[in-house]
């Protein structure tokens, strides 16, 4: 009796599902992964007099796999300057057919795949950007991108954005990307990316063009991160205009839950094109940070190119010390200093 109504069951199932002509299914549809990280710290800057307790930022991102392709959906609120802000952080709709799952065809907001440092602080070593990041090179980008595994030591890509950390484009043109990452040994990276296209805003005259290397070295207890950036803009009958820039991180665990990060940064703005004054930045960055548990897996679960699992809490702390050629950092009455000192206490939750 009760294998007969089952199979009056299944029956009906099918005659219903033919006659709306669906298919059935059994299996569960993928749930929409949510995670995401909250950022709170402390700040001092020497040259302005402020120190502040800040509940800076909180990230909130949506993962849903739909066959061969997934949405990934970052949506960012933080604290700048007195003023909160939410925005679109990532937006990717990424496809990788099954009969050729060797290439990715990806569009939205995403990051750049350049250098070590990332935007958001789950994916640093250390609580402060570089001026490389700020200024020599992009962090987002808006396009879309084609991706190539040739082997698992292997990968490039070929990207179409609007510019350079824009969301609408600012001119007719469009930013063209090429690289390539190689790993020659389990714990090397090395990766390389040159950018060229109009950046100015109202004009596709002045060309822009970058050639951006880096490296990742995870050895035993050490990570090294570093980068270098060498760029040029047309700037009409006056010439070109130029900048340089290097970067490093390393990061030593002490113990299991104890590690310190050291970074160097250097970037030489000659022509004053990025920064608006002709000079030369420098600064020097030292902290410890403790960390604690593993965050869940995720679209992002480590440091990239690295076997860091991103920590589910990192208490992180730094002191950083800057130096311009020119004066360039306002104190507290509005003139420019040619140095400053800041210190940092860094809380991040990944949930």
């Amino acid at each position: 009796m009760r294998s007969a109504l089952c199979s009056v069951l299944l029956c009906g199932v099918a005659f219903g599902a033919a006659a709306q002509e669906r298919e059935v299914t059994f299996e569960e549809t993928p749930p929409v992964t949510i995670t995401g990280f909250a950022v709170g710290r402390a700040d001092y800057d020497r040259v302005a007099r402020t120190n502040s307790f800040t509940a800076g930022k909180i990230g909130l991102s949506l993962f849903k796999p739909v066959g061969d392709a997934y949405l990934f959906a970052q949506l960012t609120t933080a604290a700048d300057g007195g003023a909160t802000a939410t925005e679109i952080d990532n937006l990717l709709v990424s496809w990788t057919p099954r009969t050729a799952n060797r290439w990715t065809l990806a569009f939205g907001r995403f990051d750049a795949p350049i250098g070590f440092e990332r935007d958001d602080e789950p994916l640093n070593l250390i609580p402060t950007n570089s001026f490389n990041f700020t200024y020599a090179r992009p962090g987002k980008l808006t396009g879309v991108e084609l991706h190539y595994t040739a082997s698992p030591r292997l990968e490039a890509w070929a990207i179409a954005a609007n510019g350079w950390d824009v969301t609408v484009d600012n001119n007719r043109g469009k930013t063209a990307l090429v690289g390539a990452r190689y790993i020659p040994i389990p714990w090397v990276t090395v990766g390389v990316t040159g950018i060229y296209g109009p950046e100015q805003a109202g004009t596709d005259a002045q060309q822009r063009s970058l050639l951006s290397s880096d490296l990742t070295i995870d050895r035993g207890p050490v990570i090294l991160g570093a980068e270098l950036n060498l760029g040029r803009e047309r700037a009409g009958a006056s010439g070109n205009v130029t900048w340089r820039g290097i970067a490093g991180t390393v990061f030593f665990r002490l113990a299991r839950h104890v590690g310190v990060t050291a970074r160097y940064d250097q970037m030489e703005d000659t022509d004053g094109l990025l920064t608006g004054t002709p000079q030369i930045l420098r600064s020097a960055t030292v902290g410890p940070m403790w960390y604690f548990s593993s965050a869940r897996e995720g679209i992002f679960s480590n440091i990239e190119h690295t076997r860091f699992h991103l920590p589910q809490i990192a208490l992180r702390a730094a002191v950083r010390a800057d130096w311009s050629s020119r004066p360039f950092f306002a104190d507290a009455g509005g003139a420019l200093q040619g140095s400053n000192t800041t210190g940092v206490l860094e809380l991040v939750y990944v949930f």
